[in-house]
Formats: structure tokens, sequence, C-alpha cells
């Protein structure tokens, strides 16, 4: 294990939305830690809360319960010197951009915020973001309609980036672009990690791209976390029956190697948001599903491949046992490369 200090810590973090009674828990009690220079990946289907996450992380949804640690430094929400610190990257760069403000415009604001720059200094420093994101330094006069939506993220990616923060939250934030312009967004991600230390949170539900940007991979659903571990364990040997669905469906490039994949089917439906079930969250969805996940809630196991996976096929026993009340422990840690 890495005796490095995580660069952002979640402890029990959960989210709610609506009021009194009629309550919607869209994240229940995920923890997760990643270090500087590596990447942690949350995936899952849509409404899995994987970016609900991601925004409580960065204070723009409040938390239920749990807590956050940025740099070994914990809070409820992050203040201004904290959020400098940790930045998002949208998955839609043209509406994350103001189109009335030029792209040095909106390079400056966090440098005005932040860091109180002189007016030299900003043409400075966004000159130099500009040239780490691989755009040519005129562009700060031009506006956001005048580029490509690849050109656009890089602009996004260099104001996440203006005030020298260490942990970027990036939800989705290569989904919208065509399959060439998102290789050359993750080279530029993985170029800008290697130079300035960065630990990552990518949020994404490509597993193509997840299985080559990140350390480790994180596995929601509906709310909850199934499994978590090295990103290449969980791909080669997922432990969940809902992660071996997501793996299931990925797309094969060679036609010779589809029809030796094992197909994995989900069937039944999802519970109701409001109304979880008192067992295993994918009980209705399992093919596999016994008496005991549909009344006592798994709790994480550790594997000895790495990671843990929150299921009772994995371990019968806790299920028999009644499943002695213990503190779960999701936090992710980071092995040494």
């Amino acid at each position: 294990m890495s005796d490095q200090v995580p660069a952002l810590v979640a402890e029990g973090v959960s989210v709610e939305f609506g009021r009194g009674r009629r309550r919607l828990r869209a994240v229940s009690d995920v923890s997760l830690a990643v270090e500087p220079g590596k990447t942690l990946a949350i995936v899952g289907e849509s409404g899995s809360g994987k970016s609900t996450v991601a925004r409580a992380m960065a204070g723009l949804v409040p938390l239920h319960s749990g807590r956050v640690s940025l740099l070994g430094e914990t809070f409820a929400r992050p203040s201004r010197a904290q959020r400098r610190n940790i930045q998002m990257v949208f998955q839609d760069p043209f509406s994350s951009l103001d189109p009335s403000s030029s792209v040095g415009s909106s390079l400056a604001e966090p440098l005005i915020v932040h860091e109180r720059m002189s007016r030299v200094d900003r043409s400075r420093r966004i000159a130099e973001l500009l040239d780490d994101v691989g755009l040519p330094r005129d562009s700060a006069r031009r506006y956001p309609h005048e580029f490509s939506g690849g050109q656009r993220q890089r602009i996004a990616i260099a104001r996440a980036i203006a005030t020298h923060p260490k942990v970027l939250l990036l939800d989705e934030a290569v989904s919208a672009l065509d399959v060439s312009t998102q290789n050359q967004i993750l080279v530029l991600l993985n170029d800008l990690q290697a130079r300035y230390g960065l630990a990552y949170v990518f949020i994404s539900h490509n597993l193509g791209v997840v299985r080559w940007i990140a350390d480790e991979t994180l596995v929601m659903y509906m709310g909850h976390v199934v499994e978590r571990g090295p990103t290449e364990r969980v791909h080669t040997s997922p432990e969940h029956p809902y992660t071996k669905a997501l793996i299931a469906a990925m797309p094969i490039a060679d036609p010779s190697k589809r029809d030796l994949r094992a197909r994995v089917l989900i069937s039944g439906e999802a519970p109701d948001q409001f109304a979880k079930p008192k067992g295993c969250i994918f009980a209705s969805r399992c093919r596999d599903v016994t008496d005991a996940c549909t009344s006592v809630p798994p709790i994480p196991t550790p594997l000895t491949s790495g990671g843990a996976v929150a299921c009772h096929l994995t371990a019968p026993e806790l299920a028999l046992a009644g499943a002695p009340d213990r503190a779960a422990d999701l936090t992710l840690t980071t092995e040494k490369s």
C-alpha cells in the first residue's frame, strides 16, 4: 500500500433530495479515496449516482451525511480556499463556457477570484494555460462558438487547471466527443496528470475508456457501491452480478471473438427510488438471487485479487449469520505504481 496522503477522501457520503417523507436518497454511504497522480473511475448506468457523488465532493450539492477530506482537511462543504484545489470538467463544454465571453475572459475569471492576479500576470498565465492544452495563444481573443467540440473541451480543461488544483472531477468529460477526439483529450489528461501530479475522479459509462485511463474503478448501482478494485481486475474478473453485466455489454471490435464471451442479461425491474428494499439493492434484477439477498443488506467483502464486493454470493457465510453489524470499509486505496 502507498503511504501517500490521499488528495481526496470521501467517507460515508450520502445525498438526499426532496422534503418531508418524500425524500430520494440519490447516494447512499459512499466512501472512496484517490491519491495524487492517480485516477479513480466511477462507473454505472444513468441514474446510478456517480455524477451526484462528484458534485457532492465539489460542494455543488449538500451532503445529507458523511464528510469529505481534501489534502487532509475535512469539510462538509469546501471553503473558498479549498475550492481552488478541487475543480470540475463537465460533459458539454459549450454549455459550461459563457458564449458571450472570450476564451481569455473565461480563463481569467478563476485567476481574478482565487489568485487576485494583476492584468500582466493574468495574460502570462492564460498564455501558459493555452500552451498546456495545445491551443494557439491567439485563442484568447476568440469565442467558444469559433471552436470545435474537442477544442472547447481543451478550453474547459485549461480553465479547470488555472488555479493549480490538486484534484479534477471529470464528469463524462469525453462522452460528447467523437472517438478520435476522445483519444486526443485522454492523452492530454494523461500528460497533465504526469506533469502536475493531478488526482482524477473520472465519471463515465464508457468502460473501454475507463480501462485505459483509470488505476481504480468503483461500480455504482442506484446510489450504492457494489464493487471496487484495481481497474484491470474489475474488467477481467468482475465479481458482482451487476459488474458482470456491465462488462458483458461492452462492444467487441473483433467479430471472431464476440461469440466467445458469455452473455449476461439483466431482467426484472429496478426498485422504487423512494422505497428501497431491505436487502441487496440489486436483488430484484439478479438472476442468482437468494432469500438472504431480499432481507439482509450485503456488506463489502475484501477480495484476494484486490478491492471488495458487496454481494452475498461472494460471502454467503455473512448472509447466513445475519450480516453482523460492522462498519463497511469502502475506502479505496491505490497501490504504488
